[in-house]
C-alpha cells in the first residue's frame, strides 16, 4: 500500500517487502540496501530437520523523470532490483532439489500520474547455478511482476487505495487485490488493508517507529547442485514486527527491524508432478536497512 498523507520521509520510514513491485514506493529514494537473518527453526519433515535463512535486497534507481509542468506525482522511475535468499537446510543425507541460493534479479519501471500508479517488473527468478550455466534458463525462470492501483482522497486525512498486483509474496505467482484505507493524524499514519497493514508513529523529527504485518513468500525455478534435477520451489509465510528508523543525515536513513515469521511452509513441485511440502516452526528475524534519498 502507498502512504499518501504523511510527510515524505515518513513514507519511507517503514520497510516494504524486499523487492516487491507491490510495496510502497518512495520516488525520492535512490537506494535501498537491506540485510536480514532468520534464526534456525525446525522442520516437520522426515528428510529435513531444520532451516536457517539469510536474505538481502538491493533497489537502485537508474533513471527518473518528473514532469515539471505538472504535479509532483507525475513521474517515471526505472530501478534495478536484486533480492537474494540463502536457505541453509539441515538434511538427513537427502539430496536437495536446490543448492539453497535463490535470486530475483531484474528491473522495475514505475509510472505515477495523478491518482494512478502502475509498474512492471521482469526478473530472473532462479537458483544461483542457473546463472552460472545459462543453458538451463528457460521461460519458466523469468517472472513478470506488476501492479496497477489508484488512490482516492476522501478528506484531508483519509484516503482509499484499490488495485491489483501480480507477485509471489503469497507463495506463488498470482494476481491479488490491493485494497486499503489510510488515516493520517498529526504524528500517526494508519494503513489497514491487504496484503499488508502498518501503523507509523513519527515520535521525533529525526526518528519514527512502525509496526507492520505482511506476506513473506516467494517462488523460484531451482536446480540441484549437479543440474540433473529441476523443480519449482515455493516458500510462504507471514511476518509481523516493528522497525525503528533514524535519520542519520538529511539524505541517509537507517532502519533496525525485529519481526516474527509465522505460518511458514516450503514446497517443491518436482518434474514428475509430485509435490513435496514441509512446515516450519515460527522464527525471529533481525534486519537492517540503509536508505539514501536524493
Amino acid at each position: 500500500m502507498r502512504l499518501v498523507a504523511a510527510p515524505w520521509w515518513l513514507i519511507v520510514a517503514g520497510w516494504p517487502a524486499a523487492g516487491s513491485v507491490c510495496a510502497p514506493d518512495a520516488a525520492n529514494s535512490a537506494l535501498f540496501a537491506e540485510w536480514s537473518r532468520i534464526e534456525t527453526s525446525t522442520l516437520a519433515s522426515p528428510a529435513l530437520d531444520s532451516v536457517q535463512l539469510t536474505e538481502s535486497s538491493l533497489r537502485v534507481r537508474l533513471w527518473r523523470r518528473a514532469n515539471k509542468q505538472a504535479s509532483e506525482s507525475d513521474r517515471r522511475t526505472l530501478r534495478l532490483i536484486h533480492d537474494y535468499r540463502a536457505y541453509d537446510f539441515g538434511s538427513r543425507g537427502t539430496r536437495l532439489e536446490t543448492n539453497g541460493h535463490l535470486h530475483h534479479l531484474g528491473l522495475e519501471y514505475r509510472v505515477e500520474h495523478g491518482t494512478w500508479e502502475w509498474a512492471v517488473s521482469p526478473r530472473l527468478a532462479a537458483s544461483s547455478n542457473a546463472g552460472r550455466h545459462p543453458r538451463v534458463i528457460d521461460g519458466d525462470t523469468v517472472a513478470w511482476h506488476g501492479v496497477a492501483r489508484r488512490t482516492h482522497r476522501l478528506g484531508k486525512s483519509v484516503s482509499v487505495v484499490w488495485g491489483v498486483c501480480r507477485d509471489d509474496r503469497l507463495g506463488r505467482r498470482r494476481l491479488a487485490p490491493v485494497v486499503g484505507v489510510d488515516w493520517h493524524l498529526e504524528r500517526f499514519e494508519l494503513s489497514l488493508g491487504f496484503p499488508e497493514s502498518a501503523l507509523t508513529w513519527e515520535a521525533h523529527p529525526r526518528w519514527a517507529v512502525q509496526a507492520r504485518i505482511h506476506p513473506s513468500g516467494g517462488s523460484w525455478r531451482v536446480f540441484s547442485e549437479e543440474l540433473d534435477r529441476r523443480s519449482r520451489f515455493r516458500q510462504s509465510g507471514w511476518r509481523y514486527g516493528v522497525g525503528l528508523t533514524v535519520a542519520a543525515t538529511a539524505k541517509h536513513r537507517l532502519t533496525a527491524i525485529v519481526e516474527r515469521e509465522v505460518r511458514r511452509s516450503f514446497r517443491f513441485r518436482l518434474e514428475d508432478g509430485r509435490n513435496v511440502r514441509t512446515e516450519a516452526s515460527a522464527a525471529w528475524l533481525l534486519g537492517l536497512r540503509l536508505q539514501w534519498t536524493g
